[in-house]
């Protein structure tokens, strides 16, 4: 799979949360991706302000931390950078993204910056952005009418919102007939989902996993309930395993699931809104899954993944949703995933009934057992499911995280350590982690420690002298010596069970890769720790663990 083939598709999901006509991003991403080459910026260059584009405005759907009641649209290039934090892309990306209403003379927002406070990047996004919108109020003229009259717009706003070099590069770039007709033609839309401007780029599995798990995140701030396709996810992954599907299904499934309600981005949020006081889904709510599976179903590689997820409100008697279908024309991967979304929600709520007279068991074995004899739900799957429940201690309703204990008490005990991975900035919030850590050092003494720093990555950027890089490079060995040292006079014996590592890179995807790579039980890091990427961002290297580790996190607070 391919990035293109996953993003580009998928931005017209984030046009319709952002109540943006449906193709704006792709048409910002592609001229955002052509100004760029024009600029000399290189294929690399070009594909990050390619993926710039195509999420710029996912922060209009609404802030990562789940307070749209207070939320300033003047702050969504901020929220945006959040969102795009947890995936595995450039940090410019988000950099970028957060610039893209910053504006040459200092007018902009969200931060007022101003000249070349701004990235080359930022101000190539913001035109590109603001040359989009418009051309949407201007759609059906001549082309050529349009790139002209497109010409003189950009001309007269550069050194107030546009930066007058960049302004310069569109003007080049408007001679070419075939960026015109991309741009303005009556076949505009067709050549934004299909022209590759600056290549491609492929996917791993956990990369497409990054973005599945991005989309299941929006579409539950879209509903207001955070968590909920995380919880269908594991369920599903367990479900999956219990009765034996091969890996290849379970990625599928696991993926179906943290999709399973993305096609609420493409419905009013006043119905979705209503429904969420009500308790009870509109008529147009109940939708969703058919938006799901139509949004997913043309991308190469999701094709059970789309077909699973547009089925999880069917169930076997024909009484579900969207299309009424039963038995025999659900596959396993959607009955498995009807369970998962069942005991999901059974769990975050206690929606299950509860038990009738003479019936034993808790409100979910009855919950399960009266879905499974009304033919509603698969029984062989209610019947793992109530096995994995059995094997678990505290399931029940209200709690996220009771199902999945990976370290805490219960009847399977406390979990012994046999390695962990502290990663670490030196920041203060990491020094009160680090106390955490001597704490788990000293009552696990057969446990090794593994200490990580991750010096960000700075990639290519314009203004960047080969001085300025080398100078950064010596300051972030030096810090990973300090680092280390201070470790040492922390946990002065045992030394022969702490191991250093200093890496180069986004630091939550290596804190993760290291995660896997070493087998640990447990990730501790602290909050708010520092980020040689500026801090405009307003982000943490906590969240981006949190939103893609495999293993058990603890985050410290500063």
């Amino acid at each position: 799979m391919k990035w293109f083939d996953l993003l580009n598709p998928l931005s017209i999901a984030f046009d319709f949360g952002s109540k943006a006509p449906p193709g704006r991003a792709r048409r910002v991403a592609y001229l955002a991706a052509r100004l760029a080459l024009e600029a000399g910026l290189g294929v690399y260059g070009a594909r990050l302000l390619y993926f710039s584009g195509l999420l710029h405005d996912i922060g209009l759907i609404g802030p990562p931390d789940g307070g749209r009641a207070a939320f300033a649209k003047e702050r969504h290039p901020i929220a945006s950078a959040g969102w795009i934090k947890s995936l595995p892309l450039d940090p410019w990306v988000q950099v970028y993204v957060s610039q893209h209403h910053e504006n040459w003379d200092g007018s902009g927002f969200p931060f007022g910056l101003r000249g070349r406070e701004i990235s080359l990047g930022g101000r190539i996004l913001r035109l590109a952005c603001a040359a989009v919108e418009e051309a949407e109020r201007r759609d059906g003229a001549d082309a050529s009418r349009l790139g002209e009259e497109s010409r003189i717009w950009a001309r007269r706003l550069a050194g107030a919102e546009f930066d007058p070099d960049v302004v310069a590069v569109y003007d080049r770039l408007l001679n070419r007939v075939d960026v015109v007709l991309d741009l303005f033609g009556p076949f505009y839309t067709i050549a934004a989902s299909a022209r590759r401007p600056a290549g491609d780029l492929g996917m791993g599995r956990e990369e497409v996993m990054a973005v599945a798990r991005l989309l299941g995140r929006l579409a539950d701030n879209r509903r207001f309930r955070p968590g909920h396709a995380e919880m269908v996810a594991r369920w599903s992954r367990r479900l999956g395993e219990a009765v034996g599907l091969n890996e290849r299904d379970l990625f599928s499934l696991e993926v179906a699931a943290y999709v399973h309600d993305v096609g609420y981005l493409v419905l009013p949020e006043e119905e979705i809104r209503a429904a969420s006081r009500s308790g009870a889904e509109s008529p147009a709510c109940r939708t969703h899954p058919y938006f799901s599976q139509i949004l997913l179903q043309g991308i190469q590689g999701l094709e059970a993944a789309s077909l699973w997820a547009g089925q999880h409100h069917e169930r076997l008697d024909g009484s579900g949703y969207p299309a009424g279908l039963s038995d025999q024309a659900l596959p396993t991967g959607a009955r498995i995933l009807q369970v998962a979304h069942f005991l999901a929600e059974w769990q975050e709520g206690g929606t299950g009934p509860a038990p009738e007279a003479g019936e034993s068991g808790n409100g979910l074995a009855a919950a399960l057992k009266r879905e499974a004899e009304s033919g509603r739900l698969d029984a062989g799957l209610c019947r793992a499911a109530l096995r994995i429940c059995e094997g678990e201690s505290g399931f029940r309703p209200g709690t996220v995280g009771a199902a999945f204990p990976a370290v805490q008490n219960g009847r399977r005990g406390v979990v012994a350590m046999k390695r962990m991975l502290f990663a670490t900035d030196g920041s203060e919030a990491s020094q009160k982690a680090q106390e955490m850590v001597k704490e788990f050092f000293y009552k696990w003494p057969e446990a090794e420690l593994v200490v990580l720093y991750v010096s960000q990555t700075v990639p290519y950027y314009y203004e960047a002298t080969p001085d300025l890089l080398a100078n950064l490079s010596e300051h972030e060995e030096a810090w990973a010596r300090q680092i280390e040292n201070n470790i040492r006079e922390a946990i002065p014996d045992g030394h022969d069970r702490i191991r250093f590592k200093h890496l180069v890179g986004h630091p939550a995807t290596a804190i993760c890769e290291v995660a896997e790579e070493e087998n640990v039980d447990l990730i501790i890091v602290g909050s708010h720790g520092r980020s040689a990427i500026d801090r405009m961002l307003l982000g943490s290297v906590s969240h981006g663990v949190l939103n893609r580790a495999k293993r058990p996190v603890l985050v410290v607070k500063g």
